[in-house]
């Protein structure tokens, strides 16, 4: 990337998107970087952490090394022990992944090849995973100790019980490897059909926790800068991912056999901005597969859903109609909202006019949490698919929004009561943004003692506010936005949200709002406090009591 220095920042195309022209502002002073394109932002850490897929410490590490800096040594006689111990889990894992790949060539593992040759996965796949087989209980633990791996290492790591059983006997392995390239555990596939689980995962370690963790997103990074990933196919299991990764798609992962996590969400938006969900099509009407969806929405994924052939999974669609096949039904991925409606809509029976009405019905939630515009455009398709008029749902959409009770489920009402709470949110966290936001930028309306940590609840808010108070404090220096993003490194997306803030509203606006925003957020904070008091009272006693009873007075007097 080359940088172009124009008056006091340097501008560039941007390193996060496809552009021709330069979008993308590294400003010196203020040590952050901006693309008016794709809207990415942060400090020299984030980029290394966005560009580079390094963790926080990663990052950090790098830098100093690149300035020849010297990290301070830790004392902390537990974190020191903490290491040591992750050190020997992972030598211990590399050994196992070793053992479980030689055993896989012996002929104790006729049924795991077997089973290899059905599912059409060639030795060089096999080989690119890893794969092997555990033959017995105790021939792990007997070759790693030979290795000089204590038993309680062993235990430790996940790869044998106290009696040096190994859990994953007689199945096939799968090593589980982060994006550093470390095996850090295991998925263990039984060869019998009347072994359960199916799937058998390590138990959780000090360096493996299933809930944080992608399978195959080692060779996905691998493979990311050479093909340009700008979206991943998400599946549910090893064996889809495999096979898809040996027909040519590499752009793939999976959870770990468990329901789809937060923090595995926002593990594949450190690497994309686009999912594809591949579920097999008797999960994408259940209700847990929707929080998957809607999860990974909410961590700023854009979010399209596969429809796979009736009884098909990944692996039947690659052996039938290769790699093609697989893409056309990636091309015909629908968008979130409209593969929601339309599923909605196969559940009613569309030719009889009480099917129409409840369908449209239990797409009032849905349609409600869309944008304006999202809306418009999804209450036609409601329209279409139902024969009823645009009119009629807007209608039924209004009332639904404003409380008024329209015909549906008891638990779609309970869908009424959380959209609203949510809009309330929404509009509390534009608020807060907006005043931190102004503070920063350094508007000529802001006054020092307008607000105090108790206006703040987000996490990131909260941070932001400490270190604007900090500055404020020792009077030092201005707050630097590029100083933001070390506040929050697992959030860049929301300390952006705070630093574009004010941004959004014209010059002549600000003044106005952000006396607006004071307001509603000082009524905020009084009520809560009320609230707060009110229940100490009812078991405060003596001095305490008569100090609650005059903070509630004077609260009560402000209003």
């Amino acid at each position: 990337m080359y940088l172009q220095k124009k008056g006091n920042k340097y501008w560039a195309c941007c390193p996060f998107h496809s552009e021709k022209t330069a979008s993308f502002v590294v400003n010196a002073d203020e040590q952050y970087y901006h693309c008016f394109g794709c809207g990415k932002s942060g400090n020299v850490i984030t980029f290394l952490m966005e560009h580079e897929r390094m963790s926080y410490v990663e990052a950090v590490e790098t830098l100093a090394r690149e300035a020849r800096m010297e990290l301070p040594e830790e004392e902390d006689p537990e974190v020191i022990a903490r290491r040591a111990k992750i050190s020997k889990i992972l030598a211990a894992n590399k050994a196992a992944a070793r053992f479980f790949y030689s055993s896989l060539k012996t002929p104790s593992a006729a049924a795991a090849v077997a089973y290899l040759d059905k599912r059409n996965i060639s030795p060089e796949i096999r080989v690119s995973f890893g794969m092997g087989y555990s033959p017995d209980g105790h021939s792990l633990a007997t070759a790693l100790e030979k290795q000089g791996f204590a038993r309680n290492t062993l235990v430790m790591a996940g790869l044998t019980g106290e009696d040096g059983y190994d859990p994953l006997a007689k199945r096939l392995i799968i090593p589980i490897i982060n994006a550093k390239g470390e095996v850090i555990g295991f998925g263990g596939r039984t060869l019998e059909k009347d072994i359960k689980p199916k799937y058998r995962n390590t138990k959780g370690t000090l360096v493996f926790d299933k809930r944080k963790n992608l399978f195959n997103v080692n060779l996905f990074k691998k493979t990311q800068a050479d093909e340009k990933h700008t979206s991943v196919v998400l599946t549910e299991g090893y064996m889809d991912v495999i096979s898809l990764y040996q027909a040519g798609i590499h752009n793939v992962v999976a959870s770990m056999g468990t329901s789809l996590t937060t923090e595995q969400c926002f593990e594949i938006k450190r690497y994309v901005s686009e999912v594809y969900v591949c579920f097999d099509g008797d999960a994408a009407g259940q209700g847990a597969t929707w929080r998957s969806l809607d999860m990974l929405k909410e961590a700023g994924l854009e979010v399209r859903v596969m429809s796979l052939p009736d009884g098909m999974d990944p692996d039947d669609v690659v052996n039938k109609s290769g790699a093609e096949g697989f893409r056309e039904l990636m091309r015909a991925a629908l968008p979130l909202t409209e593969f929601k409606i339309r599923s909605l809509a196969s559940r009613q029976n569309l030719n009889t006019l009480r099917g129409k009405e409840k369908f449209a019905v239990s797409t009032l939630p849905v349609l409600s949490a869309l944008d304006p515009i999202g809306r418009e455009t999804h209450i036609a398709l409601v329209s279409e698919l139902s024969g009823l008029s645009r009119d009629s749902i807007s209608n039924s959409l209004s009332d639904y929004r404003a409380g008024v009770s329209v015909t549906r489920p008891k638990s779609e009402e309970k869908d009424a009561e959380t959209a609203v709470k949510e809009n309330i949110n929404a509009a509390n966290l534009n608020m807060c943004r907006f005043v931190l936001s102004s503070v920063i930028d350094g508007k000529s309306y802001v006054r020092v003692g307008d607000f105090g940590e108790d206006f703040f609840t987000h996490p990131v808010h909260k941070a932001v506010y400490a270190y604007i108070a900090e500055r404020i404090e020792k009077k030092d220096r201005a707050p630097l936005k590029g100083d933001l993003f070390d506040l929050a490194p697992e959030d860049p997306e929301e300390v952006n949200a705070v630093i574009s803030a004010v941004d959004a509203l014209p010059q002549d606006k600000q003044a106005e709002y952000y006396e607006a925003c004071l307001s509603r957020m000082r009524e905020k904070s009084r009520k809560e406090r009320i609230a707060e008091i009110t229940g100490k009272l009812k078991t405060a006693e003596g001095d305490l009591k008569s100090r609650l009873e005059q903070e509630l007075l004077e609260l009560l007097k402000k209003h």
